[in-house]
């Protein structure tokens, strides 16, 4: 296994002990309260941490992964790009 699934799988189990630890102790049945409205928000939060994980361990070819990391690289430069515009254009200097 490798470093990043090791990783992954060790949050997959952090989000699941949080549920089994949280689940009795919230208050997911008293209507829309803010008790029940905070639980189920949570627990959802929780559900969707321990899905990523799992996708992340099972779902994620290497296809698939390397495709998105491409992806990330592309976004990060376009942010950067945006960010030495603006500051070209607040010193008075305008690229394009």
């Amino acid at each position: 296994m490798k470093s990043r699934q090791w990783r992954h799988a060790l949050y997959l189990v952090a989000a699941l002990a949080m549920l089994v630890y949280a689940l009795p102790r919230l208050e997911l049945g008293g209507g829309w309260s803010a008790e029940s409205v905070f639980g189920l928000a949570w627990t959802v939060l929780a559900l969707l941490a321990a899905g990523a994980n799992l996708w992340m361990l099972i779902g994620q070819s290497e296809e698939k992964r390397r495709e998105l990391e491409r992806i990330r690289r592309a976004k990060w430069r376009m942010w950067q790009r945006g960010i030495e515009r603006a500051g070209a254009v607040r010193r008075g200097r305008t690229e394009s």
